[in-house]
């Protein structure tokens, strides 16, 4: 049975921790990030797989599309009345698997508020379906807040428990599928990009189901832009993705990385290698993040990153949700005006900080072009915890900051 080009991984997906620490046993983690795979159109699974993540993709290939797609129900459900995916036969359906703090998913956003806004009326039904990663982002209230900031409103499964997740045999965010009218899935597509032909396969499925719609209409015209994958010429490799908790970070400079036990006072070394972090004074480190929790003298006790990118995102918060100031240098100044993420602030006396409240992603450098540069992140108050960084390189889309 063909398969052709029904099925597409991306660079730009998150794996679950699970997946992770699973392909980790297998490959170097760095390899993940640029993972890439295909099917063939003739055989049912002639590939090319770029980097790693291929095997777990493939089974989910085999095992869901042209496949009915698993009858799940949506019981703790924004912007709805509970329901079951059955309930919805006779729509296309696209199911999109995102998490309120993933970069990658909220560089998505802007294509599934367009497909909402153009084929809601025409049949479409989106159902976004929230499965956390940080255990902090199980909280229904926090995925709420998330979704009226992202100005959703469309139903959203929370799917804290990963029920969703794990009957589609999910492997990163964001993937989508899309389900025809007799509710089977008929494309699926995990990762950013292509989202040009992912919009010509609700075409052709809304057609399928209602042969009546014409898509000659300008408003239906897919912008040129979205079938170009490299907006700024060769994308430049950025820094990986980078946890600041002793579960999931590899990539600390500090000798003997993080003290699982107690408050420890770290020195970081004189040089930090590139695409590593190292911690400087008081922290406690869990699994997921490193806090601070006590009162430190000026310049704060701080976490230095070594980074090369044009953009730095930090997923953080405030333990209480007061808000708390983390103050920012870059290369050992504060961030210049036009290097300030749209979280940024300056203080009266010229240092550049975030003010960390509720715990989400946070948009901290915006550089004018792509570079390696030393990040230090400065806290004097307690109650502050910090659990990983993501980056933009020189070929990000467009999207919202707010």
């Amino acid at each position: 049975m063909s398969r052709g080009g029904n099925f597409q991984i991306r660079s730009g997906a998150r794996l679950t921790a699970h997946e992770r620490e699973a392909l980790n046993r297998r490959v170097p983690s760095r390899s993940l990030w640029g993972a890439r795979l295909r099917l063939a159109a003739v055989t049912m699974l002639a590939a090319v797989v770029l980097g790693a993540g291929g095997a777990a993709a493939v089974r989910a290939a085999i095992e869901r599309v042209d496949a009915p797609a698993p009858d799940f129900n949506c019981a703790v459900c924004l912007n709805h009345k509970p329901f079951r995916l059955s309930d919805l036969r006779g729509k296309v359906v696209l199911v999109d698997f995102w998490e309120y703090t993933c970069i990658n998913c909220i560089r998505t956003f802007p294509y599934l508020r367009r497909w909402d806004r153009l084929y809601r009326p025409l049949g479409l039904v989106i159902v976004g379906v929230h499965t956390p990663e940080f255990e902090f982002a199980k909280d229904p209230a926090l995925v709420a807040d998330a979704a009226r900031r992202f100005r959703f409103d469309f139903p959203i499964a929370v799917d804290s428990d990963y029920k969703i997740w794990y009957a589609f045999h999910n492997e990163a965010w964001p993937a989508d599928y899309l389900i025809d009218k007799n509710g089977n899935v008929a494309y699926m597509h995990i990762g950013e990009g292509e989202y040009g032909d992912f919009e010509r396969k609700i075409q052709q499925l809304l057609s399928a189901a209602n042969p009546q719609l014409d898509f000659n209409q300008p408003k239906y015209r897919i912008p040129e832009s979205e079938n170009v994958e490299l907006f700024g010429g060769v994308c430049m490799r950025a820094t990986p993705e980078t946890y600041l908790g002793f579960a999931r970070g590899r990539n600390i400079a500090n000798p003997g990385g993080e003290d699982r036990t107690r408050q420890t006072r770290y020195e970081a070394p004189a040089e930090i290698p590139l695409d590593e972090f190292a911690l400087e004074g008081r922290w406690v480190a869990g699994p997921e993040y490193v806090r601070h929790a006590i009162e430190a003298k000026a310049p704060g006790d701080s976490v230095q990153l070594h980074y090369r990118a044009k953009s730095v995102y930090l997923v953080a918060g405030s333990d209480d949700s007061a808000p708390k100031r983390l103050y920012i240098t870059q290369d050992g100044k504060p961030l210049p005006r036009d290097s300030r993420g749209v979280d940024v602030r300056a203080a009266a006396d010229g240092r550049t900080y975030i003010e960390l409240a509720g715990k989400r992603m946070y948009y901290v450098v915006s550089n004018p072009e792509f570079a390696g540069h030393q990040l230090g992140l400065y806290a004097l108050e307690p109650g502050l915890s910090l659990y990983s960084f993501t980056f933009g390189n020189n070929c990000e889309n467009k999207f919202a900051h707010r």
